[in-house]
């Protein structure tokens, strides 16, 4: 029985033995067939088995001038980005892209570090590239794997202009950056985004949407096919018409070439903006989103901040343009009769005190009444009748006509401003550190703790020659007219204003005289500014308005540190309304 039994065992040993030799050479059979026979069809079949998302990009908007001259245009360049996973050497690799695309290693590695984002996902580290560095790149594409390029559109900026601070710049996006952005745009890191003026402001109608195409490679990341199942296209972003006038822009920033200031010139009708200058400025073709760390720190070290947009940004004392609002707070309230006049002996000395202020004009004006009072800027009137005014009433005026808040021009970081009323005085220089009296004759001169932005001086000019009826400022030319709360004044009250700001243009002692025009059938209304700076000299104002074919206009220009306004900013504000009204005219006849 027992000898059976080890028959038994024998036999199932020896078939399952015979099992496991047959399945053995089964798949020995198997492999010779894959990789002998069957090798050249399985091996290109291996090469094509991988299939990529390639995010596609499109050209970012133009950025065009009120008659369609290209202020911001594109040029195609290629960019360079990694896949973390799948670089095999990357201090290698580095090292060779290096020498090819002519980017310190150092630089390479610090924005892999900058801009990664995770194994698997594209890493950004070099832009810019033109097409025989890429050509080269893929010549040895075996060496690099990991390593992909995209086409893309970089911003060019118009030479011949080159107003960086109402443009604006492109910057890299960072991962810190990217949770504060719109999630809708899809930014990642190194991407470029809108960081100043109107490619900021208007960042969500300039940016493109992405697109994916999706590619079959081979097993060293080759494009093998193209798929054209469930690809989804990019679109360009939208361009933008701005209400600029490129051919007045650039006369204007002539004009100001080697000075510090700003120039502004506008529609009061639509509050379109034709220029705006602000000078110095700096040059926007090197700042395409790729600026070195040096390169910004020279600009900010720059003695004349010249990334200052003083347009929106600068904060300066007014001057005597504020003598304008104790005109108005004098007539509404019936404190004058502006035909009487007033002796001015060039002192004036307040009751109770032994403190002298002095008028500008040396030897005084004589009798002035307040047309002669605004046309010759004289102090003396404005010391006198501004103690006529309560400080409140006289903050509130100026509040009203929009100084102390921003005007929301449709460009990022503007100022403020400052009017000082009681609660200032009060938290700035305790209770009894001030007077009333006191602060009101720095007030009326625009002198003190005001500050005011060249912006909001256009727009107090826009509230006086629009009688109260203000269009709201802006760049963008398809953006919708809304106006500026009303400001409600008897006829009487602008027509004074006007005649005294005519005056001080047009007439024998009018302290803008310089600002006279050529042409005598179009009338300029000015009032000039010296405004006392104590760092060091005068800030030189003029504002004003004209009228051309039924249309008005208005202009603002603030030299820093310029001398007198009669002297310095209104012969420049001649100028460029000469300029205009001919440029006009000849674009007219064409």
């Amino acid at each position: 029985m027992l000898k059976i039994d080890n028959k038994a065992d024998i036999f199932h040993y020896r078939a399952l033995l015979l099992i496991l030799c047959f399945s053995l050479f089964s798949l020995l059979g198997r492999y010779f067939y894959l990789q002998v026979i069957d090798y050249e069809r399985h091996f290109s079949k291996s090469q094509v088995n991988s299939v990529k998302a390639l995010t596609t990009y499109a050209p970012r908007g133009l950025i065009l001038d009120r008659h369609g001259e290209i202020l911001v245009n594109n040029y195609p360049t290629y960019i360079l980005t990694v896949i973390p996973q799948e670089l095999k050497n990357r201090e290698e690799q580095f090292s060779k892209l290096s020498s090819i695309i002519d980017i310190d290693e150092d630089e390479l590695n610090r924005r892999y570090k900058k801009y990664y984002r995770g194994r698997f996902l594209p890493t950004t580290i070099a832009k810019n590239l033109t097409f025989q560095q890429i050509s080269q790149i893929e010549e040895m594409r075996l060496e690099f794997p990991g390593v992909q390029y995209d086409r893309s559109d970089e911003r060019i900026y118009s030479p011949i202009l080159n107003d960086a601070h109402f443009l604006g710049y492109l910057r890299e996006v960072d991962r810190d950056t990217i949770p504060t952005l719109d999630k809708s745009l899809l930014y990642r890191a190194g991407e470029l985004i809108g960081w100043q003026g109107i490619e900021k402001q208007y960042e969500k109608e300039l940016r493109f949407s992405k697109g994916v195409d999706y590619i079959e490679v081979d097993t060293y990341g080759r494009e093998v096919f193209r798929l054209n199942n469930n690809n989804i296209p990019a679109f360009p972003g939208k361009n933008l018409s701005l209400t600029i006038d490129a051919n007045l822009q650039r006369y204007s920033r002539s004009i100001l070439d080697g000075k510090k200031g700003s120039i502004l010139v506008s529609n009061v009708d639509t509050g379109e903006i034709l220029s705006m200058v602000s000078s110095p400025s700096y040059d926007l073709s090197v700042y395409r989103g790729t600026t070195s760390e040096t390169e910004w720190n020279n600009l900010l070290k720059n003695e004349d901040n010249p990334l200052l947009n003083r347009s929106i940004a600068g904060l300066y004392p007014a001057g005597s343009k504020l003598k304008l609002i104790t005109v108005i707070d004098l007539i509404a309230n019936s404190l004058v009769d502006p035909s009487d006049s007033l002796m001015c002996t060039g002192v004036y000395i307040p009751p109770g005190s032994t403190n002298e202020f002095r008028c500008w004009q040396e030897g005084g004006h004589g009798l002035v009444d307040l047309n002669k009072a605004i046309a010759q800027s004289c102090n003396i009137y404005f010391y006198e009748t501004v103690q006529l005014i309560s400080l409140k009433d006289w903050t509130d005026t100026a509040k009203k006509f929009g100084f102390n808040q921003a005007t929301n021009i449709d460009l990022p970081n503007e100022k403020d401003g400052l009017i000082p009323d009681k609660d200032f005085y009060v938290k700035n220089y305790g209770r009894w550190g001030w007077s009333e009296r006191g602060v009101l004759l720095n007030l009326t001169l625009g002198q003190g703790d005001i500050l005011i932005t060249p912006v909001q001086a256009l727009r107090f000019i826009n509230h006086i020659a629009s009688r109260g009826e203000t269009p709201q400022l802006r760049l963008n030319r398809s953006k919708e007219i809304s106006y500026y709360d009303k400001i409600e004044y008897p006829k009487e009250i602008w027509n004074r204003i006007w005649d005294g700001m005519y005056d001080v243009v047009n007439a024998d002692q009018g302290s803008g005289w310089r600002a006279r025009l050529d042409s005598s059938d179009i009338k300029l209304y000015g009032k000039t500014s010296t405004a006392e700076n104590p760092h060091g000299e005068p800030h030189a104002w003029f504002i004003g308005f004209f009228e051309v074919e039924d249309v008005k206009y208005s202009i603002v220009v603030m030299v820093e540190n310029g001398g007198g306004g009669g002297a310095v900013a209104s012969p420049i504000a001649g100028e460029i309304v000469d300029y205009y009204i001919n440029s006009s005219k000849s674009l007219a006849e064409n």
